[in-house]
C-alpha cells in the first residue's frame, strides 16, 4: 500500500495537476457574456492559437501574443513554455468550449478588456481543461495566457487533483 501511495505521488508530480505558463492560474470570474459577435471573434482567435499548438508549431503562435505579454517575455521562452505545457498530452483528439466571458481587469495585469475561454479537451493520453486568456489590443484579440489543468481520477471517481 505504501508503494502505491508513493507511485501515485510520483505520477502526480510528473504529470502535473495544474500546469501553466505562469506560476498560478488567475482566479478569474468573467461574468459578462459579451455579444455573439465578440464571442465568435474570441472563439476563432483561441481555436487558431490552439490549432498551431496542436500542430506542434508553438513558435508560430508568437504573432498572436498580445504586445503586453511580448514585452515581458521572448519568443523563445514563450515557445519553450508552451511546448513544456503540452508535453505528455499526446496528439489532439477533440475540443469543446465550456465557458466564455469578458472582464475589464485581471489580477496583476494592466487595465483593459479581457476575454477568458475554457475548453474541455481530449488528447491521446489524457483529458484536460484548457484556458486561453486574451486582451483586446485595438480590436485585435492578443493571447496573454494559456493554462492546462489535468485531473487524475481513481476508481470510483476519487480525484487526486484538479
Amino acid at each position: 500500500m505504501k508503494s502505491l501511495a508513493v507511485m501515485v505521488f510520483i505520477l502526480a508530480m510528473l504529470g502535473g495537476c495544474d500546469v501553466s505558463f505562469n506560476n498560478n492560474t488567475p482566479n478569474v470570474t468573467a461574468t459578462d457574456p459579451g455579444t455573439p459577435q465578440q464571442q465568435q471573434r474570441v472563439f476563432d482567435t483561441a481555436v487558431g492559437f490552439l490549432g498551431l499548438l496542436d500542430a506542434g508549431t508553438a513558435e508560430m503562435t508568437w504573432p498572436a501574443v498580445s504586445p503586453v505579454l511580448q514585452a515581458k517575455t521572448s519568443k523563445l521562452m514563450w515557445a519553450s513554455s508552451l511546448k513544456g505545457l503540452r508535453l505528455g498530452l499526446g496528439s489532439f483528439q477533440k475540443r469543446e468550449p465550456i465557458a466564455i466571458g469578458f472582464i475589464d481587469q485581471l489580477p496583476d495585469a494592466p487595465a483593459g478588456n479581457y476575454a477568458v475561454i475554457e475548453f474541455a479537451s481530449i488528447f491521446s493520453t489524457t483529458s484536460v481543461q484548457e484556458k486561453v486568456i486574451m486582451r483586446d489590443d485595438d480590436k485585435h484579440w492578443g493571447i496573454v495566457g494559456y493554462f492546462v489543468h489535468k485531473s487524475i481520477v481513481f476508481g470510483e471517481g476519487t480525484r487526486l487533483c484538479t
